[in-house]
């Protein structure tokens, strides 16, 4: 990252302010938040801020809708503010301050994505790149071999781009066994959190393989650039090998495996790990442990995008005759036809804040009053009649999202396994599935008849 400050056509006290602010930034918080902050100041370049302190509050009501379109920029110039008013600078104002930070971005809900799967490697992609990690590299080509131990700790621990570049040689420990077996383990550097000088490391285990391709690359780069080396991944002058380097050095040797996936080198690293942890069945908070996630919502992005064990749970259950059972016993009345049904038997109701109609007709006599919540209670109840084209895929999503939450609120309240309404929610998914399916079926039979 750089700065070019004569560039910034900012005022020269504004010059001075993000100088000690970026100096703060890069002391408190990772790397990438510092870049965040960065461009914040270049977005201020843009905005009528830029002429210099005091700000007038029409400037700044101004400039704060033009902010909200980009979430980081919104959170940075909140930061900066803060930062600045907290050292008594003048013209921050803890009032203005009150109003800035009740200013909402324009934000997607953050669970809005969680049920979309991840992108991973095929298993004829996986077999390219195992031999491209096993060929044999020469061994005055030590780039190459630099590479291939890059590729092959990937592979294993999938780790980020910033990861590689901060490992150290001293980040490297072995220790040999009785048996004379070697144990090898790499330190791997953690997301830099806040007030931390230095990231958290976590030992990790690696391959015996993997740990002697490291052993070689040590002793290789040692006696080029001399046993002072600390970084473990160097360019061909010693020097520590930046993000942008990394990236381009991986994206070789994924080509060099026929993967071609454009903007994925070390993130289709990891989500290869982790959708292949999440189709062994393994836990979320593992999960999260293993790819260095400070919680278990993108984890859960695997577990529910796990296609291998769905194929082999949907197959293995289609043909158990007690599961046929259970789901008759859940399901539904007749599918029938919205054109057959009187309007005032229709049912609506509210998911997770939506508003959702058409899904199916109520055989109660009309003005019966239900005891049970609609839409919620309808898909296990004999007395509903799903319409074979209604809305019940927004049902299920709603449906959905609304599990999320239960299971976020559960996570914070350490209850996720006694959580009865999560428990509902997922039985209810169930039978809106089942729904599903049972409507598509009647559709095909209906269209074959037609024909």
């Amino acid at each position: 990252m750089k700065i070019d400050w004569t560039v910034l056509q900012l005022n020269s006290e504004l010059i001075e302010i993000g100088k000690g602010f970026m100096a703060y930034a890069l002391e408190k918080y990772a790397p990438r938040t510092a870049v965040m902050f960065a461009d914040t100041l270049r977005f201020l370049c843009t905005t009528s801020l830029a002429a210099g302190l005091p700000w007038d509050p029409g400037q700044l009501v101004t400039a704060l809708e033009e902010l909200r379109k980009t979430r980081t920029i919104l959170i940075g110039f909140r930061r900066l503010y803060r930062w600045a008013m907290d050292r008594g600078i003048n013209g921050f104002d803890p009032l203005i301050y009150l109003k800035i930070k009740d200013v909402k971005s324009d934000r997607v809900d953050p669970y809005a994505r969680i049920f979309l799967s991840q992108s991973g490697l095929e298993i004829d992609e996986e077999i390219r790149l195992l031999k491209r990690i096993g060929r044999d590299v020469l061994s005055n080509a030590w780039e190459e071999g630099q590479f291939n131990v890059m590729l092959h700790l990937g592979f294993e621990l999938a780790p980020r781009s910033i990861q590689f570049h901060s490992l150290d040689i001293a980040d490297f420990e072995f220790v040999e066994g009785a048996d004379r077996e070697r144990y090898y383990t790499l330190w791997l550097p953690m997301a830099k959190k806040a007030g931390q000088r230095r990231p958290e490391r976590r030992p990790r285990k690696v391959t015996s393989r993997l740990g002697e391709k490291i052993l070689r690359h040590i002793a290789e780069i040692q006696s080029k650039f001399g046993n002072d080396s600390q970084p473990l991944f160097v360019n061909f002058k010693g020097r520590r090998l930046s993000v942008a380097e990394i990236g381009m050095g991986l994206k070789q040797e994924l080509l060099g495996a026929g993967i071609e996936k454009p903007h994925q080198v070390t993130m289709l690293l990891r989500h290869h790990l982790g959708q292949g942890l999440a189709d062994q069945g393994t836990p979320t908070d593992m999960i999260a442990e293993l790819l260095g996630h400070n919680s278990t919502v993108a984890a859960r992005a695997y577990v529910t995008a796990t296609p291998n064990i769905a194929r082999i749970k949907e197959k293995a259950l289609g043909k158990s005759p007690t599961y046929k059972r259970i789901m008759r016993s859940l399901l539904t009345g007749e599918v029938v036809q919205r054109r057959d049904t009187a309007a005032e038997r229709s049912i609506r109701g509210v998911i997770d804040t939506q508003y959702i109609g058409d899904i199916g007709a109520c055989a109660l006599p009309v003005h019966t009053h239900c005891p049970y919540n609609p839409v919620y209670a309808c898909y296990t109840c004999k007395k509903f009649h799903p319409f074979a084209d209604g809305r019940h895929e927004e049902v299920k999503e709603a449906l959905q999202r609304e599990a999320q939450r239960f299971i976020e609120r559960a996570e914070q309240a350490g209850d996720l396994i006694n959580n009865r309404p999560l428990a509902q929610h997922q039985t209810t998914i169930l039978a809106v599935s089942a729904t599903i399916e049972r409507c598509r079926h009647q559709t095909a039979v209906l269209a074959n008849d037609d024909i």
